[in-house]
C-alpha cells in the first residue's frame, strides 16, 4: 500500500491544498503532527458556516449509497496498517461464526454498518455541539476494553484519521465544491481528536479503578498477613510461659 499523508489534528481546516484539496507529505508545508496539539487548533462544529453544514448534509446523502464500499476500503486499509485492528475483526469474525442470533459489532461486516449509521445520527446533531461530542466520545470510550486484551491504542485512532481523510476527502462527491471539502477536513478531524479524547479519559478510568482495587486488596492481605503474624506471636508467647 502507498504511504498515505501523515494526519495532521493541527492542520488547518481552513487551508485545503492540491487538486482535490488533500494535502500530501512533502508537498504541504507545517503538516507534522505535534503530541502538544490542543483542541484549540482544530476549531469546533460551531465554527462551521451555514453553508459548510449545508454542504456536509448534501453530500452525505449524495455519498450514503456508496458509503458501504467507501467505509470497507477504509477498514481494510486500517487492518493493512495496524495488525492489531486485523487481529480484532478476525476474531470477531470466528465468534460471529457461532453465534448467528445478534450481529457481532466487533466484526468488519457490523462495523460498516454502524459507521452508516454513525454518520446519520452524527450530521443530525451539527446544530448541538454537546450532543455531537458526546455521542462521538461515547464511541471512543466504549473501544477502551480493547486496550487491555487486544492492545488497542491511541494510535490506531491517528491511522484512522489518516485513512479517513485520504479516502473521504478525495471523493468525488466531496471534491466538488470547496466547501464540502473544507467541512468534510473540520468534521473528520474533529471526529478522530474526540474518538481519542474518549477513549484515553475511559483508560484513564480503568486504570485508576484497577489502581484502587489493587490498593484496597493490598490492604486487606497486609491486615490479614498483619493478624496471622499477632496469632504467631500470641502461641509463641503461650509456650513459653512456666506451668503452673
Amino acid at each position: 500500500m502507498r504511504r498515505m499523508a501523515k494526519y495532521d489534528r493541527s492542520y488547518s481546516m481552513q487551508d485545503a491544498h492540491g487538486p482535490n484539496g488533500l494535502g500530501r507529505r512533502g508537498t504541504q508545508r507545517g503538516c507534522s503532527r505535534s503530541k502538544s496539539t490542543r483542541r484549540g487548533n482544530l476549531g469546533t462544529i460551531a465554527s462551521l458556516t451555514f453553508s459548510q453544514k449545508q454542504a456536509l448534509n448534501l453530500s452525505w446523502r449524495l455519498l450514503k449509497p456508496q458509503a458501504s464500499a467507501c467505509f470497507r476500503k477504509i477498514f481494510l486499509e486500517l487492518e493493512i496498517a495496524s495488525p492489531k485492528v486485523k487481529q480484532i475483526f478476525y476474531k470477531a469474525a470466528l465468534v460471529d461464526a457461532f453465534n448467528k442470533d445478534d450481529d457481532n459489532s466487533a466484526t468488519l461486516e457490523v462495523h460498516i454498518k454502524l459507521t452508516t449509521k454513525f454518520f446519520d445520527e452524527l450530521l443530525a446533531t451539527l446544530d448541538d455541539e454537546n450532543e455531537f461530542v458526546a455521542k462521538i466520545r461515547g464511541i471512543g470510550s466504549a473501544h477502551a476494553i480493547l486496550a487491555k486484551g487486544s492492545n488497542f491504542s491511541s494510535d490506531i485512532w491517528e491511522r484512522l484519521g489518516e485513512i479517513a481523510m485520504e479516502r473521504v476527502c478525495s471523493h468525488e462527491v466531496v471534491t466538488k465544491t470547496r466547501e464540502a471539502s473544507r467541512a468534510w477536513r473540520t468534521l473528520i478531524a474533529i471526529l478522530i481528536d474526540e474518538l481519542r479524547g474518549g477513549f484515553e479519559g475511559e483508560l484513564r478510568q480503568h486504570r485508576k479503578s484497577s489502581s484502587t482495587d489493587q490498593i484496597e486488596m493490598g490492604k486487606v492481605e497486609d491486615e490479614e498477613e498483619l493478624h496471622s503474624k499477632l496469632q504467631q506471636l500470641r502461641m509463641d508467647y503461650n509456650q513459653t510461659l512456666p506451668y503452673t
